[in-house]
Formats: structure tokens, C-alpha cells, sequence
């Protein structure tokens, strides 16, 4: 890797006033070391070490960088995987566009420079932020972060690099011992088969990138409604048991139907949401999870990051129980959604 890319690594606020050529040092590092090691549409990931999981992060790279801190401390590392939206809304410095931030950029840059670097214990996913030039997303802010650091120009040569490489990263992962890491939510029941997934699959980024549990859908013109059925036979059909996931920040840090779906964020934006606080999921390294029960969480106080017990919402609406009344549609929407 290069000095800069060296330098991002240890300090995501290594790019702050550096030129345009600096970012594009590190990108073109992460290209050739993607292109040399391709990601999979789905990482099949080891159950040997812990697992720490970090959901939107959304330009919060004080709290990333802290999540990848605690997961590499670990001898041998920890592994650490980001459940995507590491772009876009203004954070730490609100509002917009008054003193938006360049989070995005370093947060961004940051994250790649770390997986090229090490893709065995630093592999993230994408976000419906990460694909927004394919499913478009509304209020995207890093070009405008961009625009503000760069020339015009050379804010678009960067922002098209940037989309480039978040194209390349995985769709979802699968643990050895049986935890689902996604996005959103879940793919289209026609699509159930991760052997038949490819990336440019809209219907397949809509239901994993942009999806939401019944319980707290919201019509955004985009995305599926799923429920405990629906959980229930997607994971039968890949050999899971628990679902990770970030996106609607409504449940963050509570698991539904009887800890088969637990949501993360890890971003200051969603402290108020949920049950509040900048979280991380621990996956550990045991044979078999079987439930939401048996990860733990924590919560970044700005120095330790603290135990906190998961909230297990009651429900009589269990993986076993009745079918829930909403589900995909049949054909795939392409529009935004707010």
C-alpha cells in the first residue's frame, strides 16, 4: 500500500487538507487490490474469530474508527464487518449544508483502504448508499462533500471512483455458524438461492439492500415488507438462523421475533432512535448462533465500548409462529424513495 494509504489507515483524518491526489492514491490502491482478490456477491466468512459488526455509519468515522481499534486489538484480529451506508447525511456537524463535514470522504476512504489491506478480517458490504447509482437514494451528500473539498472536476473523477469500488464490494455475508449479515433485509422469495445472485440484479439489491420488517415499513417507493415467515424460510434455505442488519434505525439495538433479526447503527446520527447509542455486534466464534441472545452489544460512550443488553421485543409472532400479512411484490421497483 502507499504512505497515504498507510497513513488513512491509522488516522481517517489523514486526508484532511492533503489534495485531491492523495484520495486518489489510496482509491487506485484499493482498485488494483480489489481486482486482484474480487469480492464475492457473497462473503462466505469464517466462524474461527469473533465478529464485530458495525451498522450505518453514514460519515461517522470517530465512531468507526474506534469499532476497528477494538476488533483488531484481538490477537490474532477480530474480524469486522460493515453492514453498508458508510456515505451520505451530514454527522458530528449539523446541520446541512451549513457545515457538512467531509465524513463521508474519510470514513469512505478509510474503510476501503482497510479492506484492501486486509480482506481476511476486513470485509464490508453494501449499503443501499453504497449502490445509489443503481437504485437512486435521496439527499446523497458525498459528491457535495466532494465539491466542497475539490475542484469540480476532480470532485467528479473522485466520486465516480468512490461508486466504482462500493460496487465491487459483496451484497451480504453468511457466517460459518450461521448468522446473516445484510443490509436490509431479505431477497426476493425467487431468489432465495445465493448461487443464482448476481450484482446487477435490481430486484435482488431492492429486497437486500432497501428492505424493512413489516413492523416498521414505511411505503418509500422502494423496498419490501418481510416478516417472521418470511425470515423464517429464507434462513432455513441457506443454513442461518439470525439476521444482522442496519438501515431503518427504528429498532436499533432490539431483535425481533424471538431474536431472529437484531438491527445495528453505529452512527451519532440515530442516538435518539431505537434504543439509542453507537453500537457494535459481537458474533462470536462458537459452533452454532442460534439467536440474537447469544451476541453481544455494545455501546461507544466516546471511550469504551460498553456492554448493553440486546431488548428482546415481545412478540407471539415468533420464526415458528403465523405468517405475516405483508410481502414482496412481484416485480422489482427501480425509483428513489425519501
Amino acid at each position: 500500500m502507499s504512505d497515504w494509504a498507510d497513513q488513512v489507515r491509522s488516522d481517517p483524518k489523514a486526508l484532511i487538507g492533503a489534495p485531491a491526489s492523495a484520495v486518489r492514491d489510496v482509491l487506485e490502491e484499493v482498485a488494483e487490490a480489489f481486482g486482484r482478490r474480487p469480492w464475492p456477491v457473497l462473503a462466505e466468512i469464517p466462524s474461527d474469530v469473533p465478529l464485530q459488526v458495525i451498522g450505518d455509519s453514514h460519515g461517522d468515522w470517530p465512531s468507526v474508527s474506534a469499532a476497528m481499534a477494538f476488533a483488531r486489538r484481538a490477537t490474532p484480529p477480530q474480524r469486522f464487518v460493515g453492514l453498508g451506508d458508510y456515505i451520505h447525511r451530514a454527522t458530528r456537524a449539523e446541520p446541512d449544508p451549513a457545515a457538512l463535514p467531509g465524513g463521508s470522504v474519510w470514513n469512505a476512504a478509510y474503510l476501503l483502504a482497510w479492506a484492501a489491506y486486509d480482506p481476511d478480517h476486513v470485509i464490508l458490504l453494501r449499503g443501499n448508499h453504497e449502490a445509489s447509482r443503481q437504485l437512486p437514494v435521496p439527499g446523497p451528500t458525498l459528491l457535495r462533500e466532494l465539491r466542497r473539498i475539490y475542484p469540480r472536476e476532480e470532485a467528479l473523477r473522485l466520486w465516480d471512483r468512490f461508486m466504482d469500488l462500493f460496487e465491487r464490494l459483496p451484497l451480504a455475508g453468511r457466517t460459518a455458524n450461521g448468522v446473516f449479515l445484510v443490509h436490509g433485509g431479505l431477497p426476493p422469495p425467487d431468489r432465495y438461492d445465493p448461487a443464482q445472485w448476481k450484482a446487477t440484479d435490481l430486484a435482488l439489491l431492492e429486497g437486500l439492500l432497501w428492505s424493512d420488517p413489516d413492523v416498521e415499513y414505511e411505503d418509500r417507493a422502494i423496498g419490501f415488507a418481510y416478516g417472521p415467515r418470511e425470515v423464517r424460510e429464507f434462513l432455513n434455505s441457506i443454513g442461518c438462523r439470525v439476521i444482522i442488519r442496519g438501515h431503518g434505525p427504528i429498532h436499533s439495538g432490539r431483535a425481533l421475533w424471538n431474536g431472529s433479526v437484531l438491527t445495528i447503527h453505529t452512527s451519532d446520527l440515530f442516538l435518539r432512535l431505537g434504543d439509542g447509542g453507537i453500537l457494535l455486534a459481537e458474533v462470536p466464534n462458537r459452533s452454532r448462533v442460534e439467536s440474537a441472545r447469544e451476541i453481544t452489544l455494545r455501546a461507544w460512550d466516546g471511550s469504551t465500548w460498553r456492554p448493553r443488553t440486546i431488548t428482546l421485543l415481545p412478540s407471539g409472532e415468533g420464526p415458528m409462529g403465523p405468517p405475516s400479512s405483508v410481502g414482496f411484490p412481484s416485480s422489482p421497483t427501480v425509483a428513489g424513495g425519501p
